[in-house]
């Protein structure tokens, strides 16, 4: 199957830690003589020859022949025969790799500066600092032993790749392959830890159109993929959850949605007839168009804006409080692990009041993510950190909303948008969202209910599942 066939359902950021070192050494290179001194050599280097000889070749007054031949000898490069002819010395020999060819002198350089290495493999993945922050993403973990020993193993994969490194462009010598100046390690002099930063490596999931899982491709960044495929292999396991096809069932009928079930099978979703169904959806139909991928995907989200544009009204009056819009997500461990998470409520944040002289609120976005309570401090720290820029409308709400399987994104009474997240980790690595965005009035108010409901109710006799905004707590 090609891969224009392949369609994307998820997409996750996986934070390969990087250490940076300060690294100093020392390195041979071989550079080009001076034009009289070369040129003296290279027609020794054919045969021996009488200083009467190489005078008369270059044109030269005996003196001025004398006072070249005097120098190289000085330098150690020509010496006297026994029958005042002259020959090239061991050393000056060395300067040739064949007979006719440019002679070149070694020349020992020092350099050095910060390189970065990724933990996995120790590819060199530059000089630049990432500027990459541990949120949002999966972190890939590597083994305490290794980022011990991260110096010296760094070391030794500098001088096993250091002509790799130099040919990526890493430090600053420059040559080309196959030329006898190709530089050459001589000594590691330093490798010093300057800190760690993560790397930031972003994988979309695919399917086929049978429904099948497509191969992971490697990362471009990294020269070898092998061990952080493994990787990231170990962190897919760790943020699945169990099949929920019977929890995902329980909650289309709760939302009375009859449309989507169809599209699933016993291992995956009908692809062909999603896609069909999406091309003969349009915004001036307002039943439903199928949504394939968390709401926040490129393509979804593409469409939810046009939705938001179309179906949002300006206030009539300056009294008339603004409705809230919101973003519901589901306790998966996929969600949200990807920068495009925040990016789209930025969006949000930005489209809610209009610009102008005199600029009027659109609406009040609210997004609720999960935490098991108001004691789960490591939940509500992760999405702290998360969202931080955004924390005036991050909401804690207590989680469970339809078994914690389903995203919601409303805009009351008029719009919503629903993704069921469907675990089935016997054939698909991560969670597979498949929903619907709809504007039609009465599956808009059964869903407004669901979640009006659920956001105002109380866990056990006097906790509410709306635990406020996040920062706060």
């Amino acid at each position: 199957m090609s891969q224009e066939m392949n369609v994307a359902y998820h997409e996750v950021d996986f934070l390969l830690p990087v250490h940076r070192f300060n690294i100093r050494f020392s390195y041979v290179t071989k550079k080009g003589l001076p034009f009289v001194r070369e040129f003296v050599l290279r027609l020794v280097h054919v045969s021996p020859m009488m200083p009467a000889d190489i005078a008369n070749y270059f044109g030269l007054a005996k003196r001025e022949a004398d006072e070249a031949i005097s120098d190289l000898v000085d330098k150690g490069d020509l010496q006297f025969l026994e029958n005042g002819q002259i020959d090239l010395t061991a050393q000056a020999r060395g300067y040739f790799v064949q007979l006719g060819a440019t002679p070149h002198v070694s020349t020992l350089m020092e350099s050095g500066g910060a390189f970065a290495f990724e933990l996995a493999s120790f590819n060199c993945v530059g000089r630049k600092r990432t500027n990459e922050s541990w949120v949002p993403g999966l972190r890939l973990e590597v083994p305490n032993e290794t980022i011990a020993n991260s110096e010296r193993l760094a070391k030794r994969k500098f001088q096993e790749n250091f002509h790799k490194i130099q040919e990526q462009g890493f430090w600053e010598h420059k040559s080309v392959n196959d030329e006898p100046g190709r530089p050459s390690i001589y000594t590691m002099e330093s490798v010093r830890k300057l800190g760690q930063e993560p790397l930031r490596l972003t994988s979309r999931f695919a399917i086929d159109l049978d429904g099948m899982q497509v191969e992971r491709a490697d990362y471009d960044v990294l020269e070898d993929s092998s061990t952080v495929q493994e990787l990231v292999t170990d962190a897919l396991a760790s943020a699945q959850k169990p099949t929920n096809f019977e929890e995902i069932t329980r909650a289309m009928e709760i939302l009375e949605d009859r449309d989507t079930p169809v599209l699933l099978n016993d291992s995956s979703i009908d692809i062909a007839k999603l896609m069909l169904d999406q091309q003969e959806g349009s915004l001036d139909d307002p039943v439903r168009i199928p949504l394939l991928g968390p709401i926040y995907s490129k393509e979804n989200w593409e469409l939810i804006v046009r939705y938001l544009d179309r179906h949002v009204d300006s206030p009539k009056s300056s009294d008339e409080s603004p409705p809230d819009l919101l973003w519901l997500a589901p306790a998966d461990g996929f969600w949200g692990q990807t920068v495009r998470t925040n990016a789209c409520l930025d969006s949000l944040i930005d489209r809610a009041v209009t610009k102008g002289k005199k600029p009027a609120r659109l609406y009040t976005p609210k997004l609720f993510v999960p935490v098991q309570d108001a004691k789960d401090r490591l939940t509500i720290n992760r999405w702290k950190q998360q969202f931080s820029k955004q924390s005036s409308v991050v909401f804690g709400l207590v989680e469970g909303f339809l078994d914690g399987n389903v995203e919601v994104l409303l805009y009351p009474e008029r719009w919503a948008a629903v993704s069921y997240h469907v675990s089935r980790p016997e054939s698909l690595p991560v969670t597979l969202p498949v929903g619907f965005i709809t504007a039609d009035p009465e599956s808009v108010r059964v869903i407004t209910g669901l979640v009006d409901d659920y956001i105002k109710s109380v866990v056990g006799f006097e906790d509410p599942r709306d635990l406020g905004l996040l920062r706060q707590l």
